[in-house]
């Protein structure tokens, strides 16, 4: 039967993705002449768009999400957010590669009020870094010339049409291919560099709004006027995706930064909250609203007073994944949607994504730096000092870690790394995720280093009589004490800097040196130079220092786990102060190549066991069991670097 036997068939336009697809005009359309199987093929394009419910918590288990009727995990690896903002970035092609490497998250900066200026941050064909004069955001342009990054300043009162039509389509584009957008919605000015290109910068706009300090903007005291703006920005944002299921929305990306309050946040999750509930129908008042989510730390944090509409709660560079533990009680998604530091290989972030997953998380998103413009197929090859990694070999192995975790029943399941009883192989960690005596996902990995602190203590001898720089090159922080007087106190997060601090020392007399360091993730660093009229910028060489009671050359250095100096790791004594351990620990991990025998705690019963390539995603030994119970031994393949083993009762 042909459509055209029929007379006319209205279908609803209410869908945003027919509206954002350009395909009609009207809240209605009619089709004539069409073969019912073209109308089934329409339908099954935009049968996402039909869906009942935006992406929610699963209620069976909120760690986790459902959507469009599936328990879902979103993973992926992703570009560096401007794939809007950017007008030379071909959403499409990008959207169409994540899609087909089987990736369901893509992470969207509004561009309302940040941009980031080229070569910022050391990244190679920014995507957040638009060429001159292809920077779009919600604002129109004006009449007037003088934006710092080309063309006419913005004007906060009127919008840009042009944007709003290019981040619907693109939500729609993602959406059709099963793909979740998280639409982050500000984030602090790091530097005056991307303060100087923000629309809300007075020298930006023709409003007079922003005489501020760039750590002000996000107040709610301090702001010069910017807070009505930034509610209007959410509620026409809100306005023009209420209707999309492949939405939520982040407050602020790393609000730990930049001066951004606690209070603010709460507030524009309260605006996101009001301006969901515009617009909609009576039939509608009581249905899901878009999940709203707010990024919490580096690496992990504690979650205090949570703000009741938040449920998704994000972390960067969280590896070891303990901020999953530390807050699982809160019963909602913990992600960990930005990577990077950790040198540009897959094995860093591969290893991450698995330990985050299989510890209960529920997002994972690598900072994935092979799209850019030109290659936003995922194939640019960056330089090798790009501050992370990403590319197509990379995104195969998050599809293998998509595949393996989708194999189980995950919302049935939760972190339990009790049922490993042994067989870890030395310098290697395990983590389980279990539904007992049914299904157990374990993974095994080296062991990682990512929050350590240390202590030098000894003494310094200067050659001449002169006044002496100190410096040191951290990353995180670090502060210094020469004969009891501290002349460095840099106590802070933050990537590579170097500090400085002066003070006047006598050739040959030995003075008291202690220096202190924290590391909290990314690329650790810790040197000690120093300098003078007579002395060029070096190191301090082993030659000058002496451990305590001048039994050699060097420093003692006391090295703890965490940050607090409260749990003592290891003690050695080191010839100077000159390190750069990237992401490797400051002592020695002995690589694993080999096989792992692991003991397993099992109810009675029949399984399978199946050994999993994390690079590969091939199954690499299969083993049928039936277990009296008790401790199983589970021999593993041979394995470089990491493996991961799946166990699944078997119905006799």
């Amino acid at each position: 039967m042909k459509w055209n036997d029929v007379e006319t068939a209205q279908i609803s336009t209410r869908s945003p993705e027919i509206r954002a697809s350009g395909f009609f005009d009207h809240s209605s359309f009619v089709i004539r002449h069409y073969s019912l199987l073209s109308f089934a093929g329409l339908l099954a394009t935009l049968a996402p768009a039909f869906a009942a419910e935006p992406i929610k918590l699963h209620p069976d288990n909120p760690h986790y999400f459902l959507w469009r009727g599936q328990p879902t995990i979103l993973i992926t690896s992703a570009e560096h957010y401007g794939a809007v903002l950017n007008l030379d970035f071909d959403y499409a092609k990008y959207l169409d590669t994540l899609a087909a490497d089987k990736l369901n998250l893509t992470r969207t900066f509004t561009g309302g009020a940040y941009v980031e200026p080229q070569g910022a941050f050391n990244i190679a064909r920014n995507t957040l870094a638009p060429a001159p004069g292809r920077f779009i955001c919600p604002w129109a342009r004006s009449d007037e010339p003088g934006y710092a990054n080309g063309g006419n300043k913005f004007d906060l009162d009127r919008w840009d049409e042009a944007y709003f039509k290019r981040l619907r389509e693109s939500t729609a584009h993602a959406s059709r291919r099963g793909i979740v957008v998280e639409m982050n919605l500000f984030c602090p000015f790091y530097e005056e560099t991307q303060w100087k290109l923000s629309p809300f910068n007075a020298a930006n706009n023709v409003n007079g709004l922003g005489h501020v300090g760039r750590t002000n903007v996000y107040t709610l005291d301090r702001h010069g006027g910017l807070l009505a703006v930034q509610e209007k920005m959410v509620r026409r944002i809100v306005a023009e995706l209420r209707e999309f299921d492949n939405v939520y929305y982040e407050i602020c990306n790393e609000p730990y930064f930049g001066g951004v309050t606690m209070a603010w946040q709460h507030h524009m999750a309260d605006v996101i909250l009001e301006a969901q509930k515009l617009g909609r129908s009576s039939a509608q008042a009581g249905s899901a609203v878009q999940l709203i989510s707010q990024n919490i730390a580096n690496n992990t944090a504690r979650i205090e007073k949570p703000h009741p509409a938040i449920s998704v709660f994000n972390f960067h560079y969280a590896a070891p994944p303990d901020a999953v533990a530390m807050n699982f009680q809160l019963n909602k998604v913990i992600g960990d949607n930005e990577t990077g530091f950790r040198g540009t290989n897959d094995a860093p972030y591969r290893m991450e994504a698995w330990d985050f997953i299989l510890a209960g998380g529920g997002l994972y998103n690598n900072l994935d730096y092979s799209f850019t413009v030109g290659h936003e197929d995922g194939t640019f090859v960056y330089p090798a000092n790009q501050p992370g990694g990403g590319n197509p070999t990379f995104r195969k192995q998050m599809r293998a870690l998509r595949d393996f975790i989708y194999s189980f029943d995950f919302v049935r399941m939760h972190p339990d790394n009790s049922v490993i009883k042994g067989g870890v192989p030395p310098g290697l960690t395990a983590r389980a995720l279990v539904e007992p005596g049914k299904a157990y996902a374990l993974y095994l990995r080296p062991s990682l280093t990512t929050q350590f602190s240390a202590r030098w203590t000894g003494q310094v001898e200067p050659k001449f009589s002169e006044e002496y720089t100190f410096y040191t090159i951290s990353n995180d922080g670090a502060r210094l004490w020469i004969n009891g007087r501290q002349i460095i106190n840099d106590w802070n997060e933050h990537g590579e800097q170097e500090n400085a601090g002066k003070i006047t020392l006598e050739a040959g007399r030995k003075y008291d040196v202690k220096l202190e360091y924290f590391y909290n993730g990314g690329s650790a660093a810790m040197k000690l130079l120093w300098a003078s009229s007579s002395q060029a910028k070096q190191p301090v060489p082993s030659s000058q220092l002496w451990l305590p009671g001048g039994s050699g050359n060097g420093l003692k250095g006391e090295y703890f786990t965490g940050q607090d100096f409260e749990r003592p790791w290891q003690t050695r004594d080191d010839p100077q102060v000159n390190f750069a351990w990237g992401s490797r620990s400051p002592f020695p991990v002995p690589a694993h190549a080999g096989e792992a025998t692991l003991e397993i705690e099992l109810p009675p019963g029949s399984y399978k066991a199946e050994w999993f390539d994390t690079k590969s995603g091939a199954v690499a030994k299969t083993e049928d069991l039936k277990h009296p119970g008790g401790i199983r031994k589970l021999a593993s393949p041979t394995f470089a670097e990491d493996i991961a083993l799946g166990v699944k009762a078997v119905s006799r």
